[in-house]
């Protein structure tokens, strides 16, 4: 007896995407963090940024700001994901997106 093979309907795979995007930005945000304060020379942050100077921050290609960047992502991940199941479930009751 073969397994049947699961087939994801539009909102599991709006949720599928929107983790795995997010988790994915956020680990190259972090792994940018650690290669530019060991190339630089400065070791690995021992702080974050705060939000307020977090965009001059990673303009400037700081370790902190790109690992605070990383860390901010992943925590926006799920309330990203929780609007688009919404969204998702809207268009597929109403059947118009």
């Amino acid at each position: 007896m073969a397994a049947s093979r699961h087939v994801m309907d539009p909102v599991e795979k709006v949720v599928h995407w929107v983790l795995l995007v997010g988790l994915l930005v956020s680990v190259a945000f972090m792994v940018a963090g650690i290669v530019v304060g060991l190339v630089r020379h400065d070791g690995l942050p021992s702080g974050v940024i705060s939000p307020g100077v977090l965009w001059g921050a990673l303009l400037d290609g700081e370790a902190a700001a790109l690992l605070t960047a990383g860390l901010l992502t992943l925590l926006v991940t799920p309330f990203v994901r929780v609007a688009g199941s919404l969204v998702a479930f809207a268009c597929e009751r109403d059947g118009r997106c």
